[in-house]
């Protein structure tokens, strides 16, 4: 019996004559085709580092497929293939007999109502996903490739768990709006974006068919449709703040992948505009400092304006070193909070959560990596 790799074979590089395909052999003879593999373009950002992302793949490998229809009891919606998420800083009035309608005290998080949502769940599919392409990306695993498919298609294609392409109760605000969801709902879905990278990376894998491939396509373009033309999601892409940077986030990359790109490309110059919307000449970020966590919320935006930035270098727009004329920019909204990387409790601001030392490292390396790809 051949012994098996554990993950990666010793292979040895060829070059057939006359065609254009690079194949490996391993060590075993079997051919592996290595034409050149598309580079991640969010996918490696939340990426565990080197020395852990075996222990992080074979955690995946392992874990159980859970979707939408596993919520705790029944749908609120009567369709347990809706997704439901519940308003995170939303609690019960105690002065009302059953707390409703529920209030906002930001900064609060009400984990046991978040708990009884989706949005944990959704969570892990992202993730879960975007490790697992990763890996096949990078180490040509068919054990990741096979398993994130596994993922996909329960999530967007399997008719008994699959997700309603929709976000029509995302963030439930309880005694509000009929218990309908709020345009903020469309922020829990912005790791969206990273399944779409995903799919692009497993493209050709054994994770989907050809016939699954463009089934999965056909439920993006009907989430699409959702994300422009429901009330609720045009008022999230209105949103001046943070919420409206995650918006592109999604639009742009979900148009990227749908071969949209004469739209993706006019939503990151859409960014410009916002950029100035939301960044002060000096810096600073005034609607992510009116919340109870600005420090954290200031990050949390420029999260978004980075990732967009990646995705709009590839369409020709240098969001990074793009200058409002106020004068506002990426790196100077950046500049203003690096003060405070290793030492967050000197911020001056309203900051309830508490951050750790280096908290920012992982975006001063990727405004370090968009700088010199502009360069």
């Amino acid at each position: 019996m051949k012994p098996r790799c554990r993950h990666v074979c010793s292979r040895i590089p060829i070059r057939l004559a006359g065609v254009g395909l690079a194949l490996t052999l391993s060590v075993y003879g079997s051919p592996v085709p290595t034409a050149v593999a598309p580079k991640p373009l969010l996918v490696d950002l939340d990426a565990p580092p080197p020395a852990k992302m075996e222990l992080a793949v074979r955690k995946a490998l392992r874990a159980p497929l859970l979707t939408v229809v596993d919520k705790p009891g029944p749908s609120p919606t009567g369709d347990p293939h809706d997704y439901v998420s519940y308003a995170r800083y939303f609690w019960p009035d105690p002065a009302r007999p059953g707390g409703l309608p529920f209030l906002r005290h930001d900064g609060r998080v009400n984990g046991e109502q978040v708990n009884q949502g989706d949005r944990g769940r959704l969570g892990r599919f992202v993730g879960e996903v975007s490790l697992l392409s990763l890996a096949w990306s990078q180490e040509h695993r068919t054990d990741c490739a096979r398993r994130a498919g596994d993922w996909i298609r329960a999530w967007l294609l399997t008719p008994a768990t699959r997700m309603n392409p929709n976000l029509d109760y995302g963030q439930v605000r309880l005694g509000h709006n009929h218990n309908r969801g709020n345009p903020t709902g469309v922020l829990d879905a912005r790791g969206l974006a990273d399944v779409v990278d995903a799919l692009r990376l497993l493209h050709g894998s054994p994770a989907l068919t050809p016939a699954e491939e463009s089934a999965v396509r056909r439920w993006f373009m009907r989430y699409d449709e959702w994300l422009d033309h429901s009330p609720q999601a045009r008022r999230e892409h209105e949103a001046r703040n943070n919420h409206g940077s995650w918006y592109l986030v999604q639009a742009v990359a979900i148009a990227r992948y749908l071969g949209r790109d004469d739209e993706a490309r006019a939503l990151c110059l859409e960014d410009e505009r916002r950029i100035a919307w939301q960044i002060a000449p000096d810096g600073s970020q005034p609607l992510e400092l009116a919340r109870q966590d600005a420090l954290s919320y200031s990050v949390f935006n420029l999260q978004a304006q980075l990732r967009l930035a990646r995705l709009a270098r590839g369409l020709g727009i240098d969001l990074w070193r793009y200058t409002a004329p106020s004068g506002a920019s990426l790196e100077k909204a950046l500049d203003s909070i690096r003060p405070y990387n290793e030492e967050p409790s000197r911020w001056p601001g309203r900051q309830l959560a508490r951050l750790r030392p280096g908290y920012l490292n992982p975006l001063l390396a990727q405004a370090a990596a968009l700088g010199a790809a502009g360069s």
